[in-house]
């Protein structure tokens, strides 16, 4: 998203005095979840002058953004935190509460040869242990929230041993322990799709799709739940659930909102800390409609059967359509490369209020 301030200014200008001609039918139902933003532009400065007014507008005081070693340590020994200082003050300056992603990955000289373009083992976990407790030197209490990792029941997403990730885990929960101790540590987090086989591996739902459409029906479930490849995950799954160390959970949330209390139940009787959603949204593409009408109304649903759950939090992915995900490019409340705001972004705000 390469513009000008100018540019940027200009557009919000265009978009806000628009605003009466977009607007939703008022909803009268009471949303006690908080929404949050999943991801909103923020790397940049003029991403960050971009992104403040939307947020305003929205009603939002709690974002997710990333974190990569990598960048803050490219060379051993030399941190560089301009960037994520630029970040951590711009939020506290706009009132926005941080739950930080730490990337399951790092510099090359820290990373093992054990990689992937997502993820590596690290050599030493000392040195993580290292870049973990200056950070939060560095930020003490000023991070709502932090997790380590992201989806990783994959090893797409981590591609080291179940073990290997408790053991980084655990490192950055121990740390927040000592140095931030206002700072809770979210595991997380857990993909849609993992959440709908453990439900129909369990025996409580019969047939869901997968991203790009596929059906998984009983018979499918019943012949394949005890194969090799589907108890891999769900040992990997178990163990982390059994030996990690966090304050609460983080679950992901996509497109069959008619299904999710059946995930979400189903799940919580696995775990015995609090939930929260840090990714929810759709709808897929490959499978549903993307019209401006049929994106708003899901919104309402996907936000109605959320607040259902009793979270206190869930994160929507994403304010600015993009995704590597094909199946959810169309997903944003605003529109891309345009930037002007979608129907359901009106949504959305009613719904914050």
């Amino acid at each position: 998203m390469k513009m000008t301030i100018r540019a940027f200014l200009l557009i919000i200008f265009i978009s806000c005095s628009n605003d009466n001609t977009m607007v939703n039918p008022a909803i009268d139902d009471q949303i006690n979840v908080n929404l949050g933003i999943s991801f909103p532009p923020v790397a940049s400065e003029e991403q960050r002058i971009f992104t403040a007014p939307l947020l305003n507008e929205l009603n939002v005081d709690i974002i997710r953004i990333g974190e990569n070693w990598s960048f803050r340590e490219p060379t051993e020994g030399e941190f560089k935190w301009e960037s994520l200082d630029d970040r951590i003050n711009w939020a506290e300056n706009n009132g926005l509460n941080v739950l930080l992603t730490i990337q399951s990955n790092g510099p090359e000289w820290a990373c093992s040869a054990q990689q992937n373009t997502n993820s590596c083992v690290f050599e030493n976990n000392e040195k993580f242990r290292n870049y973990i407790e200056q950070l939060l030197q560095r930020y003490p209490n000023r991070i709502s929230k932090i997790q380590f990792g992201n989806e990783w029941q994959s090893n797409f997403w981590y591609i080291g041993s179940e073990q290997e990730f408790v053991l980084a885990n655990n490192i950055v929960y121990n740390a927040i322990q000592q140095f931030s101790p206002r700072t809770a540590f979210v595991l997380g987090g857990f993909t849609t799709i993992s959440l709908r086989f453990l439900a129909g591996c369990n025996g409580v739902i019969d047939e869901f799709s997968d991203d790009e459409g596929n059906v998984y029906t009983r018979e499918f479930l019943d012949n394949n739940c005890n194969n090799a490849e589907v108890q891999e995950v769900k040992n990997r799954i178990d163990y982390v659930l059994g030996n990690a160390l966090y304050d609460m959970v983080d679950v992901h949330l996509y497109d069959d909102a008619e299904n999710w209390t059946t995930y979400f139940e189903n799940f919580k009787a696995m775990v015995l800390k609090p939930i929260i959603i840090t990714e929810f949204g759709g709808p897929n593409v490959n499978i549903e409609s993307i019209t401006e009408q049929y994106q708003s109304e899901r919104l309402e649903l996907y936000v109605k059967t959320i607040d259902s759950l009793e979270v206190e939090e869930a994160y929507f992915f994403k304010l600015v359509e993009g995704t590597n995900n094909p199946a959810h490019t169309e997903s944003g409340l605003i529109n891309n490369p345009e930037l002007t705001k979608k129907m359901n972004y009106f949504t959305f705000k009613e719904l914050n209020n």
